[in-house]
């Protein structure tokens, strides 16, 4: 078959593409699940936070779900919601405005992209093959694999000479040691489940990180510390180049106030920390400050439990205003494939959003004036 566009991927950005692209296109998208958008239906605790009040380019994406008919809200942190509160919504409203001009192909994984003349070639699994006049790769990064996001793009980008940065998970728990530096033990078991309100920060050799600390809910685990505060340190916890993963995760601790709305003297003052602290909690931490607990990282929880992947193919490589790639002319990219990484609460939505529907745009402006 020979398409206008091939569009690799049917999560947030290939949709959002498919969506913009003129009803006059011939289009086909790529999918290996048997269901479009599978990451998205878990997304916001199904839900779907769609972008955020402190995204530069949000309205860009509110304009393009009004068109579709989708009404959003926003709530007190600035996180935008489909009305319904349903990601299924989201999923839905998007196959609409797709409707009849793309064809699906489902359970089918792209293997290959292959420049030949003024069109590609899209070798598939089971040996079939597309072929196109343009080509959208918006495979996803590597985090949450039981959606089909298992890194099949990077391989596909760097064969056409795109750089691609190291790949890393991110928006996840971090697994603790039980022993931090300054000898303290922690029971990670005996407050398993327990949430309160922190504020928290990444040290790096005994150093704070440049804009790594949060407030927020805390969560522990069995093996150490989640809730979105914790996840959105993980960016920052990464390996250095020659590294190996246990000496570089034993230069990062997380410093915890588990009373940021009270001072030294407040707390000091009291004869526990009950009431403030839940009695297990305050139990566990007697004889500590409670407003510096140290928590050795040892690791972070992985792909399988990652919300997004840090690293990715280089925007040195993409004209960011279309998306499309500087190396390979007719060859564009959206979505978390890129090294773009924001933290929970929209960001990373937003960007797959608005670089699937920048990409169509400029195939629009390209294909439909010729």
């Amino acid at each position: 078959m020979r398409y206008d566009v091939c569009i690799i991927g049917g999560g947030a950005a290939g949709l959002a593409a498919a969506a913009s692209l003129d009803d006059a296109l011939s289009v086909c998208i790529i999918e290996k699940n048997r269901i479009p958008g599978r990451k998205i239906l878990a997304t916001g605790g199904g839900r779907c936070n769609m972008t955020n009040d402190a995204c530069e380019d949000k309205q860009l994406t509110m304009d393009f779900f009004e068109s579709l008919g989708l009404k959003m809200f926003m709530d007190g942190e600035g996180r935008y919601y489909p009305y319904s509160q349903r990601a299924s919504d989201v999923v839905g409203i998007l196959e609409r405005g797709i409707s009849d001009k793309a064809d699906f192909y489902f359970e089918t994984a792209a293997e290959a992209v292959i420049p030949s003349g003024n069109h590609f070639t899209v070798e598939c699994s089971g040996g079939a093959t597309l072929e196109a006049g343009r080509v959208i790769l918006a495979a996803g990064g590597k985090a949450g694999p039981c959606y089909g996001t298992t890194g099949d793009g990077y391989s596909m980008a760097a064969a056409l000479g795109h750089k691609v940065g190291k790949l890393y998970p991110i928006l996840c728990g971090v697994e603790c040691s039980e022993k931090n530096r300054r000898g303290e033990k922690f029971d990670f078991a005996s407050v398993k489940g327990i949430r309160a309100k922190a504020a928290v920060k990444l040290l790096r050799d005994g150093m704070p990180v440049t804009d790594a600390c949060e407030t927020g809910e805390l969560q522990f685990t069995g093996y150490g510390l989640s809730g979105i505060c914790v996840f959105n340190l993980t960016p920052y916890i990464r390996t250095e180049a020659g590294e190996n993963f246990r000496d570089a995760m034993s230069r990062y601790e997380i410093a915890v106030d588990l009373a940021p709305d009270f001072s030294e003297s407040e707390v000091s003052s009291r004869e526990s920390s009950f009431g403030i602290l839940t009695a297990e909690l305050a139990e566990l931490t007697e004889g500590m400050n409670i407003k510096n607990l140290l928590f050795a990282v040892s690791g972070v929880r992985g792909w399988k439990e990652a919300q997004c992947t840090g690293g990715g193919v280089s925007t040195d490589d993409v004209s960011m205003s279309t998306m499309e790639s500087k190396l390979v002319p007719g060859f564009y990219l959206a979505g978390e494939i890129l090294d773009i990484q924001g933290p929970c609460g929209g960001y990373n939505l937003q960007n797959a959003w608005e670089t699937g529907i920048r990409a169509a745009k400029a195939i629009n402006e390209d294909l439909i004036l010729l």
